[in-house]
This record gives C-alpha cells, sequence and structure tokens, in this order.
C-alpha cells in the first residue's frame, strides 16, 4: 500500500471517531421515526445521550477490579493515579489499564455527544479530560518498564486524539500546542521502542493502533514529518498483522481476538476516515472475524461464547460486528447486530448503511459445523436456535501468555446453557485456583498418573470433515505432555445433527501408567435417581449432567471395566465438580468411547460396542433410526464388515443409518473410503479414495463429496430427472441395468442434488 500517497489527501477535523458527513447522516437517521432496519435508534440515542449527560455532571468515577477485589474511587478532575501497591499474590498489578479504559470512554461517549448536539457542557467535559492528562508526568503505569508490556499508554493516546479531534475548533492556541505536545512525547515517543516489532500479542496490537489514531489526530501540526514515521511504522504493522493472522496459528481466545480486532478495526476505520482509502477494511481477515464468533456463538436467545484459554462466556463485540457489517456489507454480522446489539452505542456509531441481515443457517447454507485448522479450534453444532447444541474442541499449536494447557480439551452448550464446561480466564496467584483454571485438571482433558499437559501448544489437528449430517475432528496432544505417553489421539464426531461420540486413543509408555479423562460440570450429576456429589463413585455406565434448562448424557461406553468418580479440585470449588473416568485395563495402547446425547430424555440410547484390534463398531438405537459407526483407529482405508454381516465399506470410517420402520437406507458417511456395499448390493464406489456423506429418499438426495484426485463416482439411486452439481445443472449419466448413476468430478468440494 502507498500510505505516503494517501496521507496527500488527509481530510478535515474531524476524522477519528467520526466525521462530519457520518455525523449528518445519524442526525437524519434519528429524525426520521421509521424502524426500517428493524434497530430503534431514538432508544440507543437517548441511552448514550443520557450516559454522556451523566459523564458531565459525575464529581468521580469507580473502577473495579474483580480478579483481586479492589475498588478505587477516582475523584474528578483526573489527576495522575498514584501507587495503589500490588494485591497479595500480585508483582506489578496494572491497575491503569482498566483506569486508563475508564477514562477513553468517557472522553468518546463526550466527544460524541457533542458532534450530535454542538453543545459546549460536552466538549468543556473533554477538555478538561484533555487538560489533566496533559499535566501527567507520563501515561505508562511503570516507570522502570516505559511502555513495555502495558496498556494505559494505548488508552490514553487513543482517548486523548479522539477528543483533541472532536473539540479542536473549541481550543485556544496555547490549549492545542498543549494537548498536541502530551499526545506525542508522552503517547507516541515512547512507542518508538515498538518500531519494527510485529509481535502479535494483544498489547503489541493497541499499542500500533494507538500510535496511528494519535498520529492522524495530530498529523497536520508543526510536527508532521516526525508524526509521518509512526504513521509509517503502524500502517506496515497493521498490513503485516492482517496478513500473519490468516495463517497464523497463534490464538489467545476470543476475548483477546476482541481485544485485538478491535484495535485493529478502530485503526483501518480512522484511516479510511482520514484518508479516504478502504483498502485495509477490505482485507479477507475481516471475512474471518465475524465467522469465528459467529461459529462460537452460543445457542438460545442469550449471548454466550466459547471460553477456550483466557476469555470468559461473555463478551461485547459489538463494536466489530457493526464496523464490519456497515463497513463491508457483512451480513451474518448484520445479523448479530440486529440480534444482540440494538441498543449498543456503538450500534448507534457504526451502523451506516447496515445490509439487510441473513440468520446463520441462510448465511451458511445449513452448514453447521466448522472446523478451523490453522488455530486448531473445531465447532461441531446442530445450528443456533433455542433447541440447539455446540460442541467446540481445540487441539491446537498456540502457546502464547494467556493459553492454557488444555489440549484435546472440549466443551458443550446445550439449549442455552454450557452443561460440559471450562473456567475460563485464568488466576494469576499461585495456588490452588491458579493451578485449575490454568492446568489440565481444570478441563475437560486427560491426566497421566494424576499430572496434566507440561507444555503449551504441541498439539494439532490431525484429520477433519464437516457435512450436513456426519461430521468429525480429530486432534493428536502427545506433544503437551512429558514422555509418558507417545501418542493421544482424540477423535470427536457428530452424528445426524443428534449426538456425539468421543473415541480416544493413548499409546503408554509403561502400560501401568493410569489415564484418568475428566467431565466438567456446573450442573448436577446423577447416575440414574442418585445425585452424585464430590467423592462418590458409580459402577453405572450412564450419567447425566442435568442443568436448570437442559440435560446431556453421558455413556461411559468402552472400556467397561473403569471406575467413575465425582470430585471437586480443593480450593477451585467454585467451578463446580467433575466426573473422572479411569479405565482399569492395564494396556499399552489405550482405548476409550463416549457418548453424549445433548438434551438426554429418561429413555436411554440403546448401544452396543464390539472392538477388534484397531476397529471399532459401534450400534446406536435412537427414536426411529439404528446407526451402525465403523472405524479403523489405525486411520487407514481398509474393508470392514459389521458384526451382522449386513454392512461392508472400504474406508477408514463409516456411518450408516437405517429407518427402523422398514429397515431401509436413510443416510451415510465413508471417511476415505471408496466402497459401501448392504446384502452385496453396493450402494457407492469410487475410483479414488473420498470423504462422502449422502442422504437418499425416493424424491431427492444431497451428497457432499471432498477429492484429492480427479474421481469417477457411482451411486445407487433412483435415475434422477434433474442433476445438480454445485448448484449447476448437468447431463445424467445413468447404468440403467445396475441402477447407478455415474459421475466425473475434479478435485475439491462438490454439492451434489438429485430430484426424481
Amino acid at each position: 500500500m502507498k500510505f505516503a500517497q494517501h496521507l496527500k489527501k488527509l481530510k478535515p477535523h474531524p476524522r477519528i471517531l467520526s466525521n462530519d458527513e457520518e455525523l449528518n447522516e445519524m442526525k437524519a437517521r434519528l429524525e426520521d421515526h421509521k424502524l426500517e432496519s428493524g434497530i430503534d435508534f431514538h432508544h440507543a440515542w437517548s441511552k448514550m445521550l443520557e450516559i454522556a449527560e451523566s459523564y458531565v455532571v459525575e464529581k468521580e468515577f469507580t473502577v473495579v477490579y474483580p480478579s483481586c477485589s479492589v475498588q478505587l474511587n477516582i475523584p474528578l478532575p483526573l489527576k495522575q493515579l498514584e501507587p495503589v501497591g500490588d494485591p497479595p499474590g500480585y508483582i506489578d498489578y496494572p491497575f491503569w489499564t482498566m483506569y486508563s479504559r475508564a477514562v477513553e470512554e468517557r472522553i468518546s461517549v463526550l466527544a460524541w455527544a457533542y458532534g450530535m448536539t454542538k453543545e459546549k457542557r460536552f466538549a468543556e467535559k473533554v477538555k478538561e479530560f484533555l487538560i489533566a492528562l496533559s499535566s501527567f508526568t507520563r501515561w505508562f503505569e511503570f516507570p522502570l518498564r516505559g511502555a513495555e508490556g502495558n496498556l494505559s499508554n494505548a488508552h490514553f493516546t487513543i482517548g486523548a486524539a479522539i477528543g483533541y479531534d472532536a473539540i479542536l475548533h473549541t481550543l485556544s492556541v496555547t490549549e492545542k500546542n498543549r494537548i498536541k505536545h502530551a499526545i506525542l512525547t508522552k503517547g507516541l515517543q515512547p512507542f518508538r521502542i515498538d518500531f519494527n516489532n510485529h509481535d502479535s500479542h494483544n498489547i503489541i496490537v493497541s499499542k500500533q493502533v494507538a500510535m496511528l489514531i494519535g498520529s492522524l489526530a495530530i498529523l497536520d501540526s508543526d510536527c508532521q514529518e516526525e508524526v509521518k514515521a509512526y504513521i509509517f511504522n503502524s500502517c506496515t504493522y497493521i498490513s503485516n498483522y492482517l496478513d500473519s493472522r490468516i495463517k497464523d496459528p497463534d490464538i489467545e481466545g476470543l476475548l483477546y481476538l476482541n481485544v485485538a480486532a478491535k484495535h485493529i478495526l478502530m485503526a483501518v476505520d480512522t484511516y479510511h476516515r482520514s484518508t479516504g482509502n478502504a483498502e485495509f477494511l477490505q482485507h479477507p481477515y475481516f471475512s474471518f472475524l465475524p465467522d469465528i464468533f459467529i461459529w462460537s456463538l452460543g445457542t438460545g436467545e442469550k449471548q454466550s461464547f466459547v471460553n477456550f484459554s483466557d476469555s470468559f462466556y461473555s463478551l461485547d463485540i459489538s463494536y466489530l460486528m457493526a464496523i464490519i457489517a456497515s463497513k463491508n456489507q457483512n451480513r451474518i454480522a448484520s445479523w448479530y447486530v440486529h440480534k444482540f446489539s440494538g441498543n449498543h452505542l456503538e450500534t448507534l456509531l457504526h451502523a451506516n448503511n447496515l445490509p439487510e441481515p441473513l440468520e446463520p443457517e441462510q448465511y451458511y447454507e445449513n452448514k453447521c459445523s466448522n472446523v478451523f485448522s490453522t488455530i486448531g479450534w473445531a465447532l461441531l453444532r446442530s445450528g443456533w436456535k433455542d433447541h440447539d447444541h455446540l460442541l467446540a474442541f481445540n487441539s491446537s499449536q498456540s502457546a502464547k501468555d494467556h493459553n492454557h494447557f488444555d489440549q484435546n480439551n472440549f466443551i458443550l452448550h446445550v439449549a442455552g446453557e454450557w452443561l460440559i464446561s471450562n473456567p475460563g480466564y485464568q488466576d494469576y496467584v499461585e495456588g490452588p485456583r491458579r493451578d485449575f483454571t490454568i492446568g489440565t485438571i481444570g478441563h475437560n482433558s486427560m491426566l497421566v498418573n494424576g499430572n496434566g499437559q507440561s507444555l503449551l501448544g504441541e498439539s494439532r489437528l490431525v484429520e477433519w470433515f464437516t457435512s450436513e449430517h456426519y461430521s468429525f475432528v480429530s486432534g493428536e496432544a502427545a506433544g503437551a505432555y512429558d514422555k509418558s505417553i507417545s501418542q493421544w489421539e482424540r477423535k470427536v464426531v457428530h452424528i445426524d445433527n443428534s449426538y456425539y461420540f468421543i473415541l480416544d486413543n493413548v499409546v503408554k509408555e509403561n502400560p501401568d501408567n493410569v489415564l484418568s479423562f475428566l467431565f466438567h460440570t456446573t450442573a448436577q450429576i446423577y447416575a440414574g435417581d442418585k445425585n452424585l456429589l464430590p467423592e462418590m463413585t458409580t459402577e453405572k455406565m450412564h450419567i447425566r449432567f442435568i442443568g436448570e434448562k437442559a440435560s446431556v448424557s453421558l455413556y461411559n461406553c468402552y472400556p467397561e471395566n473403569s471406575t467413575k468418580s465425582v470430585e471437586q479440585h480443593k480450593g477451585a470449588e467454585e467451578y463446580g465438580s467433575y466426573l473422572q473416568v479411569v479405565p482399569q485395563d492395564k494396556e499399552q495402547e489405550q482405548y476409550m468411547l463416549t457418548l453424549l446425547v445433548p438434551e438426554a430424555s429418561e429413555n436411554e440410547f440403546a448401544y452396543s460396542v464390539t472392538r477388534n484390534g484397531s476397529l471399532f463398531q459401534l450400534e446406536v438405537s435412537r427414536q426411529d433410526i439404528t446407526d451402525y459407526i465403523l472405524i479403523n483407529e489405525d486411520r487407514e482405508s481398509m474393508w470392514q464388515t459389521s458384526s451382522n454381516g449386513e454392512i461392508c465399506v472400504r474406508g477408514e470410517q463409516s456411518w450408516i443409518a437405517f429407518q427402523n420402520v422398514d429397515n431401509k437406507l436413510s443416510k451415510f458417511s465413508v471417511i476415505n473410503g471408496k466402497c459401501l456395499k448392504l446384502q452385496e448390493n453396493t450402494i457407492f464406489q469410487s475410483s479414488e479414495e473420498v470423504n462422502i456423506s449422502a442422504h437418499i429418499n425416493k424424491i431427492v438426495a444431497k451428497i457432499q463429496l471432498e477429492l484429492t484426485k480427479t474421481t469417477q463416482v457411482w451411486l445407487k439411486v433412483p435415475q434422477p430427472t434433474v442433476l445438480l452439481v454445485n448448484n449447476e445443472e448437468q447431463l445424467v449419466d445413468y447404468e440403467t441395468e445396475k441402477g447407478m448413476l455415474v459421475l466425473l468430478l475434479r478435485p475439491g468440494k462438490h454439492e451434489i442434488e438429485l430430484y426424481n
């Protein structure tokens, strides 16, 4: 990108938080009392104006630090915060982070209220904050560290830039010079330590963004040449950051992804507003961002997110979604804004030109599972409606400060409730709470001889496939442990949007090593009618986690010889209990198979498991369907035959579903396979190994295929009158004598639809 040319077209003030055109558009929207978008802008504006007015008259504000049980009362006019002293167990606790964020928020709200109303009282309050900040000796908290490793410098710089830009024409020459000098010397100059620093850590992101916003605010001043160096450095960083985010495996959880993304979006939006150039905004990364949050969103009406690593179930992503919806016409981001953010300030600020919202099922064309292989996350779900469920799984290479020792870990959300849960954000005070929140013991993972993972990251997704009715993911996490195991492959399979099974394959260095598989919950744990409390055991194979609104059944299918107990981690009882399953077989290669049934009723699923070496067969009877699942844990394509002899499949894994009423084939999937036969009748055959998932009846058939080579495929279906391949009609090649449709397909993914 040609940054120097962009700056030649620099727009006049205001240009940071909003410009005159955007303010006029918002005023026009408020004068129009229609609610065509479905968002009540008048309510949002009234709420924002009420907040701004409260900021004008407040004499002090409170900053709460829940992680260390500290509350600070900040008197106004603002003065530099004196050292507070570290809470017990902490060193250099960053009190200024929340303190500076509260100041930035006040300046932003007041600046925007002034832009909309031109009422002097809002501008005067902004000026009060700016003059106070200018009198600080520094904008970073710890003198010996400077701007290294802290966020307050970024928040103060951004706040000062927004305020200066918004009320510039109300300031005297002396006031202008004092404030812009503070932005340069207290804000920008300490950031020089981050010139050419391309680390993706959220703190570095925040400082680079503040560097750009602060520079753009004071660019047309007498320090223009010095300021340009900060702009060029920051723009180079942002360009590299956006490119690297597409291929970088590091992720510190959704909380810090949101923090970094919000700052990056703030920077590129400001750059677009200041220069008129939209190249940053059009980067592919801003298509990925809404997707990872929407796929990680819980089910039901209440907003809740996957809390892997240092994160929380509750996140405010309104700014991110509003910007991407309005600037990039992203319809799934617009859906989120309409559903969850209608009354948020961010919606009012950034909801110009919102596109028509599109619900996830429509936007993703009924694709209910997705794998983000680069970051090692998989989201296997039935949908986004109230009654749906979501299982999130991680097996990642990321080894950042905010990651946990939690590889091959999963959590489960059912009908608006987390039934298999994670602790979320780590406790930084040494002791049992920290051990639990960051360690393997607090996650739905595995202990070896009572010990958890010793290395962050060191794991990866090894195989996956997603389709409308059959999806799976496999993660390998042995590298996160010491030398007590050489393999831990965990396979999670989602069957027909109905239930999951988890197959663990662990190779132990010593057959006597004891494996413990953990399932955490804040719900009640039942075995039959018995409520299992901590330190209680059960011999039952069927355990239920019963929450306030939903439940999940857990079947310990294999091996039958295992001990099951309910435990709590002493000193961390507030995080709930966990079911611990310990296989008793002394095998060097240990398997465990677990069935998870969301929204379980009192009527149990009927199941049976057979194993022959690495070959597993699981038969499940549910409602009106019987499922046969055949898996080769050696992950090789080979001939496998069901125990009743009626199913013969050549592949690595397969699922075949029959209707109980007439024993007719309903659906099937074959992974890395070439053939499926039922009672010697060939249902599917291919010239090369493929992944296939199919739903077939007399009227319509839908088939999803993944191919690595050009492949000929034969399918046993009634002769179709219409054949669609990737939504394009094709000529039908049908072998009448065999009753087989013949397809010749190129490498890639294909959606096949047949109509009779």
